[in-house]
């Protein structure tokens, strides 16, 4: 089948693909000159907060640029995908890690809205969140870094006919712009700041959403979920199964809320002309 960002002609700078993933994808907004992080809207201020933090805080800000490299390079990756679904206008596929025992998942689907609109959604209305995805039950802002690093606590539903419990997760969240990309990155940490309490703890490796103009005219998202349940007795299509169900339900609640924050802004400008 065609290439990772074979609709953009590039293809041929990844090589031959099997099961790729992605096919509108510009290969070419990834690269870049050097290894230096390009600046995000704001750059230099970006970059002057990040210079101001404390250690632990400088600490972080490289964990999530970390993060971010490695995201690229899990969106990138050619071949292993396995289609697990492709329903409703969501393509969801799975494949084994090199470095980890749990399988990461890589979503796909296109909304009709702004990158702005959908960044606003997806960084700034962390606080409304439960609101329309059901996959959360609770979340809280615990520290604000920089004005493109923070650290959330977020309390996830379980699954599994009751095999999957409730876990909650202590997320670093980092997002910047790249041309006309924008990346949201997560990943999990170890800190003091939020014990573990009734729930047990999940962990996420690097994974989060990157979205860009698609060749339609519409908003191609890119949902990464990367979740270590640590489970160990549970059989594995169990798990596959379950998250599959989460992120599809994550993609369609997503898209409903999008076609109303757009309709809400379409209404507020005629009511403020």
């Amino acid at each position: 089948s065609s290439g990772i960002n074979a609709e953009y002609g590039h293809s041929a700078l990844l090589g031959p693909a099997t099961n790729s993933v992605g096919s509108d994808f510009n290969y070419s907004a990834f690269v870049t000159p050097s290894a230096t992080i390009p600046p995000t809207p704001g750059g230099d201020r970006h970059q002057i907060e990040a210079a101001a933090l404390d250690p632990r805080g400088q600490l972080l800000y490289n964990v999530a640029a970390d993060a971010h490299a490695e995201l690229k390079e899990t969106v990138l990756w050619p071949d292993g995908w396995t289609t697990e679904l492709d329903k409703d206008g969501v393509k969801i596929f799975s494949r084994a890690q090199r470095k980890a025992s749990n399988r990461i998942f890589l979503s796909e689907s296109h909304f009709l809205c702004s990158l702005e609109d959908l960044f606003d959604v997806l960084y700034n209305q962390m606080d409304h969140v439960t609101e329309w995805n059901q996959g959360i039950l609770e979340v809280e802002m615990l520290e604000r870094f920089t004005q493109n690093l923070d650290l959330v606590y977020t309390i996830g539903v379980g699954g599994g006919a009751g095999l999957i419990k409730s876990r909650d997760f202590l997320t670093l969240r980092y997002w910047l712009k790249e041309r006309d990309m924008y990346y949201i990155v997560s990943r999990d940490i170890n800190d003091p700041i939020k014990p573990v309490s009734k729930y047990p703890r999940g962990f996420n490796g690097p994974c989060g959403y990157v979205f860009f103009p698609a060749l339609d005219g519409s908003v191609k998202l890119t949902y990464v979920v990367n979740v270590d349940l640590k489970l160990p007795l549970v059989p594995q299509k169990v798990i596959t199964s379950n998250l599959v169900d989460v992120v599809h339900e994550f993609h369609m609640s997503l898209r409903n809320k999008m076609d109303d924050y757009v309709e809400l802004k379409r209404r507020t400008s005629l009511y403020s002309s």
